[in-house]
């Protein structure tokens, strides 16, 4: 049984307490080392209101995904293309070349550690931070190891790996992997892209990769694909058929492979 001078002490110690951590977090001064370019980034980002749909560091809105790895995830193409024409519900903004290099530079620099987390990063994606990050270090591996693909070409293996290469630039300049998920089914209802160059037949595929299906949820992909983007991303699809179990098992190992020191997670930023 407390005392009523043990249960006084008590509740001065989380007094107490409380105050000290309080004084830490609003003590914790950061300064904002951010370049020029990126101070442009950082005003578009306000003028066009970007965290009412947006997060970076837990805050904003949820209509749009968390931008605070973006610059991890989303290379120069997709950028721009996002930036000028949109995408799905996120509307056309028209950004200049010089608008577009400003967003990057920000998206950049904000994408990193010493200015704040705002997610619990288990590692980087080049440690295999998850299952997208994995398979694209997988299907990297494989193609520059020359693994064969689907059925072989008259030009030859070495073009058929050029094809497939190709292929797999033309997948991650757009969203596939927003609904697609590595070797599985995904949950909103997207097939797993390595068992669909055996479920559909060529015509029917280059269709669906020339328009989309919307009566089921998949949109036009964005930018476009032209003819020579179609054959490659086939061909690419033919090099996941192809080599389906071996890649399996690679993604698996990589994002298994996680360094993280629990030590230097900043707990009190998370609530």
């Amino acid at each position: 049984m407390f005392t009523p001078a043990r249960k006084k002490l008590l509740l001065a110690v989380l007094v107490l307490s409380f105050g000290v951590q309080t004084g830490l977090v609003y003590s914790d001064v950061r300064s904002e080392p951010l370049s020029e370019a990126a101070l442009e980034g950082r005003v578009l980002w306000q003028r066009h209101a970007c965290q009412t749909c947006h997060q970076f560091y837990g805050q904003g809105g949820f209509l749009g995904p968390d931008l605070t790895n973006a610059a991890s995830r989303v290379d120069s193409t997709r950028l721009v293309s996002l930036l000028t024409v949109g995408s799905g519900q996120m509307p056309p903004l028209a950004f200049t070349d010089e608008e577009s290099a400003a967003m990057a530079a920000f998206l950049r620099e904000m994408d990193r550690p010493e200015i704040g987390r705002g997610e619990l990063r288990m590692g980087t994606p080049g440690e295999g931070a998850g299952a997208q990050a994995a398979f694209e270090r997988a299907v990297e591996a494989a193609l520059g190891a020359g693994m064969p693909g689907g059925a072989a070409s008259a030009d030859g293996p070495e073009q058929d790996i050029a094809e497939a290469a190709a292929g797999f630039a033309a997948y991650r300049t757009r969203p596939c992997s927003a609904c697609h998920f590595p070797f599985r089914d995904s949950p909103v209802g997207a097939p797993d892209l390595s068992l669909v160059a055996g479920a559909l037949a060529p015509d029917s595929l280059d269709r669906v990769l020339a328009e989309g299906r919307p009566l089921m949820g998949m949109p036009p992909p964005v930018p476009p694909l032209d003819a020579a983007d179609r054959d490659a991303l086939m061909a690419f699809l033919e090099f996941l058929a192809a080599n389906r179990e071996q890649l399996e098992a690679a993604t698996e190992a990589l994002a298994a492979d996680r360094s993280f020191d629990w030590r230097a997670l900043p707990w009190w930023e998370f609530p």
